[in-house]
């Protein structure tokens, strides 16, 4: 049984775009594909009956034997799924003031979940169009995801809606600036979309150092750069419009700060930290250059390979876990 959990959180200034996306990618044609899966509102199945009974506990746990137990056991801590009391607990979680005015909020931001269900059944038709052996899972939402925005199992990829209730929500204000701007419904699809890549394609051996990193970091992009043709850039990213513009004119200034520093092969956990995890902004950098550098840059590799090598398909690139190689064979550099 497989479990990863996902804080897919970001350091972006939330600026409402109507342009279209920057991919460079051709979406292929993918209207002949009708593929609808199922999307389970675990939040109101669970917070809907303020006094469950035991049955109606144990009918909810059949439904969703895995999910249910991570529920109560990880996500939440309220039980243990196997606990006798777990009724009372439930209830008092359920019933609590401050869960019931986060829930209600959670309902009136997604009223409706339509429109979310048609981009996430786009998305993986487009991700059956290049994996079409690949399992494709079905979707949970779920609430109280103040801990993880998604969850991913081996059969389920489960998006927690209290995590996307606009930035100026009150039970975000003790987060940094830079976290709060992603707390928008813009990012949810993004987020699923990311959190089931990551545990798609994730290699068995550990990453070692900053190079293998932002590289694995860069292929979930550029993947999907393909399965959400739809979405800009700065989605994918989560980058606002001059964080991303500052990186493409300074594309060669980044590239230069990770060579001359000798980043790219560092071990030293923070370094890959300072360029990979969430920041208001690169360190060592100028204060416009935002945080993640080193996923862009990543991503920017990875693009470089797919153009330097046009045989190789997209399930090739994303199973290519020698990510030496991949920066060999990219011969990637920007120009001054």
């Amino acid at each position: 049984m497989r479990f990863r959990f996902l804080s897919i959180l970001c350091s972006i200034s939330f600026v409402l775009l109507i342009q279209s996306c920057t991919s460079p990618n051709k979406a292929p044609d993918i209207s002949h594909n009708k593929l609808t899966i199922p999307i389970y509102r675990f939040d109101q199945e669970f917070f809907s009956n303020s006094t469950p009974s035991p049955t109606d506990i144990a009918l909810l746990k059949q439904k969703h034997p895995l999910f249910f137990t991570l529920y109560l056991e990880k996500i939440t801590a309220i039980s243990s799924a196997s606990d006798t009391g777990s009724q009372t607990y439930i209830q008092h979680f359920i019933n609590d003031p401050d869960m019931k005015s986060i829930y209600q909020e959670t309902q009136n931001t997604f009223t409706s979940f339509d429109n979310y269900a048609e981009k996430i059944n786009k998305g993986f038709r487009y991700y059956q169009h290049y994996f079409p052996n690949n399992y494709i899972p079905y979707v949970i939402t779920y609430f109280f995801g103040f801990n993880y925005s998604v969850v991913a199992t081996d059969s389920a990829v489960c998006i927690a809606l209290d995590q996307y209730l606009g930035k100026d929500y009150k039970y975000y204000a003790h987060l940094p600036d830079y976290i709060r701007a992603r707390k928008d419904k813009s990012y949810l699809i993004a987020d699923l979309m990311k959190g089931w890549a990551i545990t798609e394609f994730e290699r068995t051996e550990p990453r070692t150092d900053l190079l293998d990193e932002i590289i694995f970091q860069g292929k979930i992009i550029y993947l999907l750069d393909h399965i959400l043709p739809f979405e800009h850039d700065t989605i994918l990213m989560g980058y606002s419009a001059s964080q991303l513009e500052f990186c493409k004119k300074n594309e060669w200034n980044i590239w230069s700060y990770f060579i001359e520093n000798k980043l790219l092969y560092s071990q030293n956990i923070t370094d890959i930290s300072k360029y990979t995890g969430e920041a208001p902004f690169s360190a060592g950098m100028p204060k416009e250059a935002p945080g993640r550098t080193g996923i862009w840059l990543g991503w920017q590799i990875i693009r470089a390979y797919a153009k330097k090598n046009p045989k190789l398909t997209l399930p090739q690139i994303m199973n290519e876990h020698d990510y030496k190689k991949i920066m060999n064979k990219s011969n990637y550099k920007p120009k001054r």
